[in-house]
């Protein structure tokens, strides 16, 4: 997708499963299941949808998906299978790991942050992309690097140390614009300082809005996953997303959709919310 100056892609870095319910929380699977396929354990697929931004000056991948640095227990817990797509990805994007010149992290669950790191020659994590500046919100990073009994499991702490460790972690505090055209809104819900990334050219505007809406099954205010901190802000984004995007015509980028990765709203029936993909 061309917008002005951006060219963006989204990127398909692997695909893992979780357990249904928890990722429509309150919702019964009588009403989301109309909406999303599941097998017979309640399992449901979700891709990772890093999204490549090209500008003249800058390579900027949003988040990472999970990479090839989880042990065989956690790569177990999300079901994920099969291997990083990253460089396969990055070859038919004409790409390679080194020509990254930044990464905007929206939070820093083992989902979204973990491919920016890959397995060195002596099987120890290191940078995949070298060269690259990583953005994340101060407040996300603090919870991240001192997590408590129920986000222990999401923050790879151990790992995460190695991203700040490298002196290529830049803080963000707040909303801002990180390079022109492309800026970051803190949204929280999710995590208390998860980030929407918007990038703007040509007279439109694109949102990766990450966790608070994950997918096209996601649209509908309630339907916020188990998994979300603070719910009542999750729904409160979303509200606001449904406004801009129906009144603005923003597109939005979902980072966890199998099958829309851009898409537009209109209201469908009895005024609901509806995703129109576009290519």
């Amino acid at each position: 997708m061309q917008i002005g100056d951006k060219q963006l892609r989204p990127i398909l870095e692997n695909y893992f499963h979780l357990d249904g319910g928890a990722m429509f929380g309150v919702i019964p699977k009588v009403m989301w299941g109309k909406l999303y396929q599941s097998d017979e354990n309640n399992m449901i697929r979700l891709d990772l949808n890093p999204l490549l931004i090209r500008t003249e000056a800058e390579n900027i991948i949003v988040d990472t998906g999970f990479g090839d640095v989880l042990n065989e227990k956690q790569r177990k817990i999300y079901s994920l299978v099969g291997p990083t797509r990253w460089d396969d990805e990055l070859k038919a994007a004409g790409l390679e790991a080194e020509q990254i010149t930044s990464v905007i992290l929206t939070h820093a669950h083992a989902d979204h942050a973990m491919g920016a790191l890959r397995l060195g020659q002596d099987g120890r994590p290191e940078l995949r992309f070298p060269k690259a500046r990583i953005f994340v919100q101060k407040r996300e990073w603090q919870d991240a690097m001192n997590p408590n009994e129920r986000t222990a499991a999401t923050y790879l702490v151990d790992n995460l140390r190695i991203l700040e460790e490298s002196g290529k972690l830049e803080p963000l505090d707040g909303d801002t614009e990180v390079f022109k055209g492309i800026s970051v809104k803190v949204t929280g819900g999710h995590t208390p300082g998860s980030q929407a990334v918007i990038i703007d050219g040509g007279g439109q505007r694109v949102i990766y809005p990450a966790d608070i809406m994950p997918s096209s099954a996601h649209i509908r205010v309630p339907y916020v996953a188990a998994v979300d901190l603070d719910p009542l802000t999750t729904m409160k984004g979303k509200r606001w997303l449904h406004e801009r995007m129906l009144k603005d015509d923003w597109i939005i980028a979902f980072d966890h959709d199998i099958d829309i990765k851009f898409a537009r709203f209109k209201e469908g029936e009895k005024g609901r919310v509806e995703a129109v993909k576009v290519e």
